[in-house]
C-alpha cells in the first residue's frame, strides 16, 4: 500500500483552499487539482508499503515525536514550483511556528531512515499543494489569477497531531484513510 505521514488540515482552512482553487481555475491552465478534502501537509512520504510494516512504522513514528508538543501553523501566500512563470505545483504557503514544524519534520524523516526509508534528497519546503500543472495555455490570464491569490491568508490552526495515510489513486483522484494518529503532547 501507498503511503506518507502528514498533518491533517482542519475543514475551514480546507473551505479557504477550495475558494483559492476556484479563483485560478479558468485562469488558462490545464491541471490535476487537489480535491479540497485531501489537503494535507505530508512530513514524510514512504512510498509502496508491505502492510505488515504499518505496526513498525507507527512505533518509530511514536518515538520520534514523542517530546514534541503541539504548535500554531497558518496558511499564508501561494505560488508555484518551479517558479510562477514556468509552473509545475502550484501550492498555499505555510507561516506561523514553522521552526517547530521543520524541526517535527527532521525528526519524522530520521525515524524513517532509521526504519530504512530512503532520505528525501530535496530540504523540505512546507506547502499544501493545491495542483499539478500538466500545460499552462494562457501565461498572461495565469499569472494574473495567481497575482490574486499571492497574498492568501487562512486563520491559524493547531498542527496537533500527526497521521500515517493510505493513499489509493482511483481514476477520480487520490482516496486517503487515516491508518494512524499520534498526538503532539
Amino acid at each position: 500500500m501507498r503511503l506518507f505521514i502528514a498533518i491533517e488540515i482542519p475543514d475551514d482552512i480546507k473551505k479557504g483552499l477550495a475558494e483559492a482553487q476556484s479563483k485560478l481555475k479558468g485562469a488558462g491552465v490545464d491541471a490535476s487539482w487537489t480535491r479540497p478534502e485531501g489537503i494535507h501537509l505530508t512530513l514524510k512520504f514512504l512510498g509502496e508499503v508491505p502492510e505488515a510494516r504499518v505496526t513498525e512504522i507507527m512505533t518509530a513514528l511514536t518515538e520520534a515525536i514523542k517530546s514534541t508538543g503541539g504548535f500554531r501553523i497558518e496558511v499564508a501566500g501561494a505560488g508555484a514550483f518551479p517558479h510562477t512563470r514556468n509552473p509545475r505545483v502550484v501550492w498555499a504557503g505555510i507561516s506561523g511556528d514553522t521552526d517547530r514544524l521543520v524541526a517535527l519534520q527532521a525528526s519524522v524523516e530520521e525515524a524513517m531512515v532509521k526504519t530504512g526509508f530512503e532520505r528525501e534528497d530535496r530540504r523540505f519546503s512546507p506547502h499544501l499543494t493545491l495542483a499539478r500543472v500538466k500545460y499552462l495555455r494562457a501565461r498572461d490570464n495565469w499569472q494574473k489569477a495567481l497575482d490574486g491569490v499571492k497574498d492568501l491568508k487562512l486563520p491559524s490552526f493547531d498542527a496537533d497531531h500527526v497521521s500515517l495515510i493510505k493513499s489509493e489513486l482511483k481514476p477520480s483522484g487520490a482516496v486517503y484513510t487515516e491508518l494512524g494518529k499520534i498526538n503532539l503532547k
